[in-house]
């Protein structure tokens, strides 16, 4: 007879491998990493991260909302994001233990899976390959993350020349929302972002 833990990490195991950063871990790559994970279960209103603070966790939504919120130099308190079941938040501190750049809130009571950087390393011994498809995962993250403050910036600063590169992009693809068309002239303007 199975406990009732044991039924959660069973289908946080079939939950886990749907999310992007898990998907093409083995089954029993993904099962070390569930058993490396601590289950956490927290409550509306609960501080999870605090920005400014060193962290060295990320977190693993299987149910429920976070809220994602930043601080000003006044003390004043903006939501930025919020992070749902299905994803992930505080990956970079696995990587790089560095302050918090936000604060983490439960907005929803949450069912979440947490990964610390010294899991991470013991995952390093216990099923490389995992550990290996996280951290990439992270870095490609981070990546992501960085083209997008980029485009952002440079929005900022020329906005003109951001004007005609979306005008161009919708062009060549047809829509402004959708770059992962699979046409043709969308795979051109992903090879001309890429220079």
């Amino acid at each position: 007879m199975t406990t009732g833990l044991e039924d959660v990490a069973s289908e946080a195991a079939v939950t886990l491998r749907r999310f992007k950063l898990f998907r093409g871990l083995s089954s029993a790559d993904c099962d070390t990493v569930i058993d490396t994970m601590r289950y956490r279960s927290v409550r509306s209103g609960e501080k999870l991260f605090l920005q400014g603070e060193t962290g060295d966790t990320m977190l693993v939504v299987i149910d429920g909302i976070l809220r994602v919120e930043v601080t000003d130099l006044d003390g004043n308190n903006a939501t930025v994001g919020k992070v749902e079941a299905g994803e992930i938040v505080g990956e970079m501190a696995v990587v790089d233990p560095a302050p918090r750049s936000t604060s983490v809130v439960a907005a929803t009571d949450c069912t979440l899976y947490e990964l610390s950087r010294a899991d991470l390393m013991a995952l390093r011994r216990l099923a490389p390959s995992a550990s290996a498809a996280i951290v990439g995962g992270v870095i490609n993250d981070i990546t992501r993350r960085l083209r997008n403050v980029n485009k952002r910036i440079d929005g900022e600063l020329n906005p003109t020349a951001a004007t005609r590169k979306q005008a161009m992009k919708i062009s060549l693809t047809g829509s402004p929302q959708d770059e992962s068309t699979g046409r043709f002239f969308g795979r051109i303007w992903d090879r001309m972002k890429g220079q």
